[in-house]
């Protein structure tokens, strides 16, 4: 008849080796840990880049809306972003109600004119504005949202699924004046 101490060392034996073996992953598991690395590659860290919606309203040429009259602008611009401003760059005519402006924003450029980064100044973006001469100046108001490192890299590989990207026609995203 065993007694209580014979039994005992295989009991330890025992229960020792069911530990140790749910500690030893499988290879189901260790397939699915590929898996998942495969579909979530190193993701590059990006710099900062915003959604950004400039809207200057006023004494402007626009179509009225809601009873103002508007532009909005939207483009996207490597960060940090500053302030918007109304430049003029049309002459003032007395035959001409109107003076053309346009909007120069501080940043370090706009995507995709700027691939990476430029230096930190005032750039043009490609919006005309016409100002009416005489009465009160046009407001801005400038939106900005800084998007994820993970929308930023599906932006700049060209992976995002509903990618709008505001691009500049003509001459856009240039250095304008200080």
């Amino acid at each position: 008849m065993p007694t209580h101490r014979s039994a005992l060392p295989w009991i330890v034996l025992l229960l020792g080796g069911s530990i140790a073996a749910s500690c030893i992953p499988t290879a189901n598991t260790n397939r699915e840990n590929a898996n998942t690395q495969a579909q979530n590659p190193s993701i590059l860290e990006y710099p900062p880049l915003y959604d950004v919606e400039v809207e200057v309203c006023g004494n402007i040429i626009a179509p009225l809306s809601d009873g103002e009259r508007c532009v909005t602008t939207q483009l996207q611009l490597w960060g940090p972003v500053g302030e918007a401003k109304l430049v003029r760059t049309g002459v003032t005519l007395p035959s001409v109600s109107a003076v053309e402006h346009k909007i120069a924003i501080a940043s370090k450029g706009c995507y995709p004119v700027y691939s990476e980064p430029a230096q930190e100044q005032f750039y043009w973006a490609d919006t005309i504005i016409q100002v009416n001469q005489g009465g009160e100046p046009p407001t801005i108001e400038m939106t900005q949202t800084q998007l994820s490192n993970q929308q930023v890299h599906e932006l700049v590989t060209g992976t995002l699924s509903d990618a709008r990207v505001p691009t500049f026609g003509g001459v856009g995203c240039e250095p304008a004046p200080q």
